[in-house]
């Protein structure tokens, strides 16, 4: 019996050491260049992503998420938008989910414009920032969430916790081997570029990442239309070296969402939600207290005044005819969304596991009250992230931040007017995109969180009996809500 058992062992050992000497025999995957990927598909023709966002269409009204889909419109390639064509798009991997911030989701740009594209949880591994890829768009879908255009699979009935349809114009496209018969990697694009917008716009292929600062982000993000070359679309006229090409018009912001940019100078601005603020020595700034209420400010033992962290109620940011605030964590997906203020990059909440997204402002513009306006952007940022619970800045500390731009709006005529909804959202690969210019100092401290989420329970919760504790931010009404729907 024993004897049975070794040569079993043995047998096992020697199939096992076989299989992997088998699998590190096996070819690396095929790098392609404009040259071999044409030569495998002669029939392709290339296109900008430019041309393939303006194919599109107008987007505002067209991704609402919601009401039907009417209302929500998607368009396949090769089928709605270059019809019996066989084109493709070749772009800059410029996202990177090492840090779990980004999620199955693959951002590409050239020199025109960029796009996502919604895949499985492989992205990071086979498709490496700085490379390129090629990407053939027949039988893809061109859907649009929320004025966001991303390309993907067929919609899927999908539905929330409060069994409302979400209407989602595309899906993820999960089986790797559809993916393969569309993404091709190609070989590294060499060094990420970061530049200024003036060498931008004198060769748009020089610089990868554009820098944007307080003096320049209204002309980047104009919404004024610029010309961009075509094949397919536009008005036909004559290129300069006499061929004819098309030529069509495109709002210049629109070209920019899903852009890699790096923002430099934006200071964290807070809307709605408590803060506290750092003096020019770095130290939070101290206030007079009058704890007994008596019109008069406490003094220690020696007569002199005690001095405690000062807490600034800061305004609600107006976005459309809502209203929204920052730092918070927001939850869309029962009913009617929740928010609360919170004062980590993102809501994870270890024993039950669930994890939130929140948002923290960050501004060029400190005075407008409308989300809508220009200059001023919500960095978004998932509770599966590495950097989660980490604290985020006191108000109105300062940061470069290197992000890719987008928009979040049912519709938008970018008029940063009351009826505009859009929010600007900036999204991260990981933590160190984020460079504040005090460094650490510019971040909260534990006990300051603390502060402050007494400070809102005390203002916002009225039965000061109940089971919730100071800082009811780390309650959540939904949870109970859906344990007790499932019968936990």
């Amino acid at each position: 019996m024993r004897f049975n058992r070794l040569f079993i062992l043995f047998v096992a050992t020697f199939f096992a050491v076989g299989c992997y000497e088998e699998f590190t025999m096996v070819e690396p995957s095929k790098l392609y260049t404009d040259a071999t990927f044409e030569e495998k598909y002669p029939g392709a023709v290339h296109i900008t992503i430019a041309e393939l966002k303006y194919a599109y269409g107008e987007i505002s009204g067209k991704g609402t998420n919601n009401d039907g889909w009417s209302n929500n419109v998607y368009k396949v390639v090769g089928e709605d938008i270059f019809e019996g064509k066989d084109v493709y798009i070749k772009g800059k991997v410029m996202s990177d989910d090492t840090e779990g911030n980004i999620y199955k989701s693959l951002f590409i740009q050239d020199e025109t414009s960029a796009i996502e594209l919604r895949l499985n949880n492989n992205v990071g591994l086979l498709y490496k920032r700085g490379t390129w890829v090629y990407v053939r768009l027949k039988g893809l879908y061109l859907g649009n969430y929320r004025m966001m255009l991303s390309l993907g699979g067929p919609p899927s009935e999908s539905y929330n916790k409060a069994g409302k349809h979400k209407f989602y114009t595309n899906s993820n496209i999960e089986l790797q081997s559809i993916i393969d018969k569309h993404v091709f990697v190609g070989e590294s694009a060499g060094e990420i570029v970061v530049g200024s917008y003036d060498d931008w716009k004198n060769d748009k292929t020089s610089v990868d990442i554009i820098t944007v600062t307080p003096e320049n982000y209204i002309d980047v993000f104009s919404p004024s239309k610029v010309k961009i070359k075509g094949k397919f679309y536009g008005t036909e006229t004559t290129d300069a070296d006499g061929s004819t090409i098309r030529e069509f018009e495109i709002k210049q912001r629109e070209l920019m969402f899903g852009r890699t940019i790096r923002f430099e100078d934006l200071q964290c601005r807070y809307a709605g939600s408590p803060a506290m603020r750092l003096d020019e020595n770095l130290e939070v700034v101290k206030a007079p207290v009058d704890k007994d209420d008596n019109g008069k400010n406490d003094v220690d033992e020696n007569g002199n005044e005690i001095l405690e962290p000062k807490v600034f109620d800061t305004e609600l940011m107006v976005s459309g005819n809502n209203t929204n605030q920052y730092p918070a964590w927001m939850y869309t997906d029962w009913g009617t969304p929740e928010t609360k203020p919170w004062y980590n990059w993102a809501f994870k909440e270890e024993i039950t596991g669930r994890s939130l997204y929140a948002s923290v402002l960050f501004a060029y513009d400190m005075d407008s009250s409308h989300g809508s306006a220009n200059g001023i952007y919500a960095l978004r940022t998932s509770g599966y992230s590495r950097f989660a619970r980490q604290p985020i800045c006191y108000d109105r500390q300062t940061a470069t931040i290197t992000a890719i731009y987008g928009i979040y709006s049912q519709k938008s005529d970018y008029s940063a007017t009351t009826e505009d909804s859009a929010t600007y959202q900036l999204t991260v690969n990981g933590r160190n995109d984020i460079v504040f210019k005090n460094g650490e100092k510019a971040l909260l401290t534990e006990e300051h969180i603390d502060i402050l989420a007494q400070y809102w329970f005390d203002k916002n919760i009225d039965n000061k009996d109940s089971e919730k504790k100071p800082g009811d931010i780390y309650f959540v009404d939904w949870i109970d809500k859906f344990d007790d729907e499932v019968g936990e």
